[in-house]
């Protein structure tokens, strides 16, 4: 039963993107079993955990985490020795005190634990027990399930009770404290209801990716992007990640399309828009998959580099300002920046005026270790191509004329389209991004790129699916 995975959730109270001001935290711990031993006090933030304060309790377990600043609201955790924790939900309320016991179960630490003097940590002190006591019980109902099924419908209606009393206890909360962060992380950890296939009077389903459609519509539902709480939760970043992990095409018009989306849904709630533009961004920035730079461009263009991430580091943006500049010509599904150049004899040719099914782009230089492993494996490929329309155009990315001749000869590239920039007017650097060589690009009949920085085997793949697809639509 699917809400057994969302059983021990940690919670706060009252929404919103900005906090209602006070002074300091004043949080008052005994923990027995545990005298002159050092606990901290940490957060969730996105996807990781950080400590906020330390302290070391006296000989009777006591002490209190104490700070001149308000803490944000969120879901903290105390870390005892062992690595075992406790959460708490800390909100408006700030002086509070709570107590438990460390015994060798690391889950009696939530079990033995009491507060005072916070409704909001009392809520969710009573919601986390009540859960392990549901868990409990579903445990033991499963075990008597592995042993006999005489009585398998009564335990199965037991389960079930068990689920209606969790979903009462969902629904008191979500009426009773609907402005609670209780009442939003359940909220976000509940299942969307998705209605069957529609159906034609034979019941024949008329649309077999409507689930998936209308699952997609409503993923974010009941999340609520104003309320900056919800950052320092477990279950935020998660929603994200699984949205563009699980939920979209990986492509970049999809990506920025999807990126906007979310990006306007967090507009006025600062902290929650620099988090989303800053993992996504990252996600993308350090993607593998090719063509993802446009997203790059994207961002820097509508984001970073027009002001509106006024935390960024000056430096940082020039250098992002650099990189957008490096990409922004070269970009897979753009049309090839012309480039004039010239042969070995020293005869204009253009990228244009290859006349080719398929064309491609290899820039190399005769001493790099990586272009003479390439070139070899570059000429087989284009001796297998050539008949079905694919020109090669090596560019000699260097100056000496000599050494290029030489290494044309050597590899036996005279029925390729060779090509240099002796006077360093063309460009190709910028255009096409030429920081390390081998670097190929794969030009269509038109020279709009379809793949950039591949190796031989993977342009070799690409070709082989550019011919299939044309086949088929043949």
């Amino acid at each position: 039963m699917r809400w057994i995975k969302y059983c021990l959730v940690a919670i706060l109270s009252v929404l919103g993107c900005s906090f209602a001001k006070a002074d300091g935290y004043n949080i008052k711990v005994h923990i027995d079993g545990l005298a002159d031993s050092t606990v901290y006090l940490g957060y969730y933030f996105g996807d990781k955990q950080y400590v906020k304060d330390t302290l070391k309790l006296d000989k009777k377990a006591n002490g209190t985490f104490k700070g001149n600043k308000k803490l944000e609201g969120g879901i903290y955790f105390v870390l005892v020795p062992g690595n075992t924790i406790f959460e708490l939900m800390i909100d408006n309320e700030q002086d509070f005190s709570v107590s438990t016991k460390f015994t060798k179960d690391a889950g009696d630490l939530t079990k033995y634990l009491k507060s005072e003097g916070s409704d909001e940590v009392k809520m969710y002190v009573d919601y986390q027990q009540f859960m392990i006591s549901q868990n409990a019980k579903a445990t033991e109902l499963r075990k008597r399930l592995t042993k006999t099924k005489d009585d398998e419908k009564a335990v199965k209606d037991s389960l079930a009770l068990l689920y209606e009393e969790v979903k009462a206890r969902w629904d008191d909360i979500e009426t009773n404290h609907q402005k609670s962060l209780l009442a939003a992380v359940l909220r976000i950890n509940k299942d969307i209801d998705i209605p069957d296939f529609p159906r034609d009077a034979d019941g024949k389903v008329l649309d077999s990716a409507f689930q998936y459609k209308f699952y997609k519509k409503h993923f974010f539902d009941n999340v609520d992007f104003q309320d900056a709480r919800m950052l320092r939760t477990q279950f935020f970043q998660p929603k994200i990640d699984r949205y563009f992990e699980k939920m979209i095409l990986q492509a970049p018009d999809t990506i920025i399309k999807e990126s906007k989306m979310l990006l306007d849904k967090a507009e006025g709630c600062d902290e929650v828009f620099r988090f989303l533009l800053q993992t996504i961004f990252n996600k993308y920035n350090n993607s593998d998959i090719m063509g993802m730079d446009k997203v790059l461009v994207f961002f820097g263009d509508n984001y970073y580099l027009n002001g509106r991430a006024t935390w960024a580091d000056s430096t940082w943006l020039e250098k992002l300002r650099e990189r957008v500049e490096e990409l922004r010509y070269n970009q897979v599904g753009n049309q090839a920046v012309e480039l004039k150049l010239y042969t070995y004899d020293d005869q204009p040719v253009t990228i244009s005026g290859i006349n080719a099914e398929y064309t491609v782009l290899f820039f190399f230089e005769p001493s790099c270790g990586h272009c003479k492993k390439a070139t070899p494996k570059m000429k087989a490929l284009a001796d297998k191509f050539w008949e079905r329309g694919v020109e090669v155009m090596g560019i000699y990315t260097q100056t000496d004329k000599k050494e290029w001749g030489e290494f044309i000869e050597k590899q036996g590239l005279d029925n390729w389209i060779n090509a240099w920039d002796p006077y360093n007017q063309s460009g190709f650097r910028l255009f096409y991004d030429i920081r390390s060589t081998p670097s190929i690009y794969l030009l269509d009949r038109g020279k709009k790129i379809i793949a950039k920085r591949i190796d031989v085997e993977t342009l070799e793949k690409v070709l082989e699916d550019e011919y299939a697809r044309k086949e088929k639509k043949k």
